[in-house]
């Protein structure tokens, strides 16, 4: 069975007076660490921006697969995890996947690449992709904006 990570790692790069700065607030006990003060920070910054964030999740409410004569859409909000058959499908169909998903999407080991240059004609993702090297690289090539490695 597949667990959702509790925490994804990121790594960024601060000036030393900045952290200098909240090394002093982290002594004087208005966080525990430096980890909690920069998720503090990213929850405040995120929590400024709700009516924008909340207007795009509005426009992925329901997990769906849209279709039409030549595309899916495979839309959801979480994690969705997408195997060999739902690329061989499509291409067996002769329609292009259209992905976007917010959250994670995990494609599963067996994915080859080859399948997703086939049947997908576009991905869009806010979150995490999960699965081979490989098979990540095949899904940039298809990717509107960034997908998150």
């Amino acid at each position: 069975m597949f667990e959702e990570p509790k925490m994804e790692k990121l790594t960024i790069n601060l000036p030393p007076i900045e952290i200098a700065r909240m090394d002093m607030l982290i002594e004087a006990g208005y966080y525990p660490s430096r980890a909690e003060f920069i998720r503090a920070a990213i929850r405040e910054r995120l929590d400024s921006h709700q009516d924008f964030i909340s207007k795009k999740l509005g426009q992925m409410t329901q997990p769906s697969v849209k279709e039409s004569k030549d595309q899916k859409t495979y839309s959801g909000i979480g994690v969705y995890v997408l195997g060999n058959e739902t690329f061989e499908k499509a291409i067996k169909q002769g329609t292009m996947m259209k992905i976007r998903v917010v959250g994670m999407l995990k494609l599963s080991e067996d994915v080859k690449p080859e399948l997703i240059e086939r049947a997908v004609d576009s991905v869009k993702i806010y979150g995490v992709v999960r699965g081979s090297q490989n098979a990540k690289k095949a899904l940039e090539r298809k990717t509107e904006g960034q997908v998150t490695k």
